[in-house]
């Protein structure tokens, strides 16, 4: 799996990369990075266009993409619950528990 992740931190590639190998193992072939590190150019693109995005839009300068902290998967539901749990037991937090509900969104 491609997976973008070395557009992360370099502190938070491997706890990254060693979740989607966990969620590679229970759902191999289902789950997808589709964002890692954003530009503000296109974080503010992503911004103006936000009614035809199924998941928030954070404002640009907000998001932890924009840093390089967050990551998005996409995937079963019941994977990203669980790649979402585990995600928080190590410190991160996961876009599910989000007032408004981003659950392939993860971030540290």
């Amino acid at each position: 799996m491609s997976s973008g992740l070395e557009q992360l931190l370099p502190e938070l590639q491997p706890w990254a990369s060693y979740l989607l190998q966990w969620g590679e193992y229970y759902w191999p072939g289902q789950l997808t990075v589709t964002s890692v590190y954003r530009s503000s150019t296109k974080q503010a693109e992503l911004y103006a266009n936000r009614a035809n995005n199924p998941f928030p839009v954070a404002r640009p300068g907000t998001s932890y993409h924009e840093y390089r902290r967050a990551f998005d998967v996409v995937g079963p539901d019941a994977a990203l619950a669980w790649l979402g749990r585990v995600w928080q037991s190590w410190g991160g937090t996961w876009g599910g528990g989000f007032q408004h509900a981003d659950p392939i969104h993860f971030q540290a």
